[in-house]
């Protein structure tokens, strides 16, 4: 993963919100305005989770549009959003850490992996959740991918 695809600016701490869809808007504004992707991206993104859930276990969360917009992604990129009292994404599904993903071509492919790991270290998530800086949350993932 490219430093560039995630960046303070597309981290988001300590957010709370009513429902998932309002948690998957969020996200998507981050990309926005990151200028990773065009505005209607992000009701792509609602509608990709409104046909098979993003939420992907133990508490995570990968929201990301269909399949059909994919050219409406500019440039591939990551948003991180740590959501401490949880988020429900239906059928007792907690999502606490939602890691967006816009991707063009197939560089999704190692980015789902990359995050995947992440959700399978307890400890790395553990980390990730209790992250009070934007800083710590790059590192955390930065320190992931060189193993």
């Amino acid at each position: 993963m490219s430093d560039t695809m995630l960046t303070e600016k597309t981290i988001r701490l300590h957010a709370v919100f009513s429902n998932k869809d309002e948690a998957i808007r969020a996200c998507g504004e981050l990309l926005l305005q990151a200028g990773y992707i065009e505005p209607a991206y992000i009701d792509a993104m609602i509608q990709r989770d409104t046909l098979s859930t993003t939420y992907v276990g133990n508490g995570v969360a990968v929201p990301h549009g269909t399949e059909a917009a994919k050219p409406m992604v500019k440039k591939t990129g990551l948003a991180v959003v740590q959501v401490p009292g949880g988020v429900d994404f239906g059928k007792g599904r907690v999502a606490k850490l939602l890691i967006a993903v816009a991707a063009k071509g197939n560089e999704h492919i190692d980015l789902l992996t990359d995050i995947a790991q992440i959700c399978i270290d307890d400890e790395q998530l553990q980390k990730l959740l209790s992250a009070n800086n934007p800083k710590d949350i790059l590192e955390i993932i930065g320190r992931m991918e060189k193993r």
